[in-house]
């Protein structure tokens, strides 16, 4: 009854909202509401009729670029102010720890109205040669404030270890990362450094993940570190991640340098999700073009399921499109309730044996009352 309903072979337009599975009524939604923002008909009172239409150049308003000042870190929107600048073009902007060197990431092209909110900050110019010397130099500095600062807190056994500096491009701040389990004498170690240094010292305090991305290296892949060289944001990621893809639960084959889960595992887990939901599950029994079967193994991404038959216990693989039904799950084969014949024999041995502290306690009660009376 219910698979008279569905019509896979004709048109999802022809059919009532009721009568699509999940993905055709999305993609009907979709295409209605694409239709109502090609008309001009505000959907909502938002803005989505806007969204893709780029800033246009030659206006009074500001010329956005975006700009990331590391290489995996988030993209902070300037105004060009004038400024003629393309993608991968150096700037210098003013920011709250003063003057940075980043790199323009999203042209002003590229910029859409929707992204537009607040106050911009002007792009102050272009990265000169000079710039660029001061740069280099700067990085030598920060290089013996590492090495100072671990000095430092060796000899006065304050348990920091410092992992990164980084100086601002005026060279009047300079960023300490470092990490410790106590936190008591951070602010020592930046006092002593800040009175050596003779200019304004910031510690931060960073955990697993953020000293790995300072440091870098490469991963189990023997690709450079995600987080070193192109991931904003840390995702969350958990064992069952791990669990959905059939990889190993080994806690040394699944996490990283930082000694945390690998950040890869959610890069395709909601693939894994969606795959899986066309699959039947592990132990499952469910119906074959050679019999009835319960399910053994899955290969996910090839979609093939292996299935052990119940007469012979010889193992087969089918594609998943034989044993389900196009977007839902097949019904299963339920095995035969097990009818458990009764044991008399050992129900009476049990009821004794329960029976026997009853006894023990009434035993105890009367002589208990004996002692009392005499």
């Amino acid at each position: 009854m219910a698979e008279s309903l569905i019509n896979p072979g004709g048109n999802p337009k022809d059919s009532k909202p009721w009568q699509l599975g999940v993905e055709e009524a999305r993609e009907m939604a979709k295409a209605r509401f694409r239709e109502r923002l090609s008309n001009g008909e505000h959907v909502g009172g938002c803005s989505c009729s806007t969204e893709d239409e780029p800033v246009p150049e030659g206006t009074d308003g500001p010329r956005v670029v975006g700009v990331r000042f590391r290489d995996s870190g988030r993209v902070y929107f300037f105004d060009a102010a004038g400024t003629s600048v393309d993608v991968g073009t150096w700037v210098v902007c003013t920011t709250s720890w003063g003057q940075e060197a980043a790199r323009v990431v999203v042209a002003p092209k590229q910029v859409v109205m929707s992204q537009l909110d607040g106050d911009l900050k002007p792009i102050d110019r272009v990265l000169s040669v000079d710039d660029v010397q001061q740069i280099e130099e700067r990085r030598r500095d920060a290089a013996r404030v590492v090495r100072r600062g671990g000095e430092i807190s060796r000899a006065y056994d304050f348990g920091i270890k410092v992992i990164a500096a980084e100086y601002s491009l005026d060279g009047r701040h300079v960023r300490v990362s470092c990490s410790a389990s106590d936190h008591s004498f951070v602010e020592d170690l930046g006092g002593m450094l800040s009175e050596e240094l003779g200019v304004e010292v910031e510690m931060q305090m960073v955990g697993p993940r953020d000293e790995a991305r300072l440091i870098g290296g490469l991963g189990k892949c023997g690709r450079t570190l995600c987080c070193s060289s192109w991931l904003p944001i840390y995702p969350d990621v958990s064992m069952g991640m791990a669990k959905n893809q059939d990889l190993s639960l080994n806690p040394t084959k699944v996490t990283g340098l930082c000694g945390r889960l690998l950040c890869c595992l959610s890069y395709e887990n909601e693939q894994y999700k969606k795959a899986r939901q066309l699959l039947p599950r592990l132990g499952q029994r469910i119906s074959t073009p050679d019999g009835d079967g319960m399910v053994v193994s899955l290969q996910v991404l090839k979609e093939l399921v292996t299935v052990r038959f119940d007469d012979s216990h010889r193992q087969e693989t089918y594609p998943a499109s034989e044993l389900l039904a196009p977007g839902k799950r097949q019904a299963r084969v339920e095995p035969a309730p097990v009818q458990v014949e009764a044991q008399p024999e050992a129900n009476a041995s049990n009821e004794e044996n329960s029976s026997q502290p009853r006894r023990r306690r009434r035993r105890r009660r009367r002589n208990r009352s004996e002692n009392v009376g005499a």
